[in-house]
């Protein structure tokens, strides 16, 4: 089944916002002892994975700055070698790497509705 593309990246935006409010208050420590909020957002970083995965190349792009191939992988990493997910690395990525995944987002929503 084929998605429209706007809400695919909608889609996106909403799991970046619930990991950012399931983050909210952690450090790198909290969260490595937060094993239900690690796993929600390794849940919702496997949702923007596979979202990822629905867009069309030409959207993406236009943001070369982003690592999308990295992101389409992820998902795979985290359903497939589940023991290997190190909860440095995702907060890592939900430190790190989210905040410019958002505004890419964004930017290609605007670009998409424009």
């Amino acid at each position: 089944m084929v998605r429209r593309v706007d809400v695919v990246l909608e889609d996106i935006l909403d799991a970046i916002a619930l990991i950012e409010e399931a983050a909210a208050g952690h450090d790198r420590a909290s969260f490595s002892k937060a094993l239900f909020v690690q796993r929600g957002v390794e849940r919702s970083l496997e949702i923007i994975s596979e979202a990822v995965r629905h867009l069309p190349d030409d959207l993406l792009a236009l943001r070369p700055d982003i690592a999308w191939a990295d992101i389409r992988a992820i998902g795979n990493l985290i359903r497939h070698e589940y023991w290997r997910v190190d909860p440095d690395i995702v907060w890592a990525v939900v430190a790190d790497d989210l905040p410019p995944l958002r505004t890419a987002i964004e930017d290609l929503l605007t670009h998409w509705r424009a």
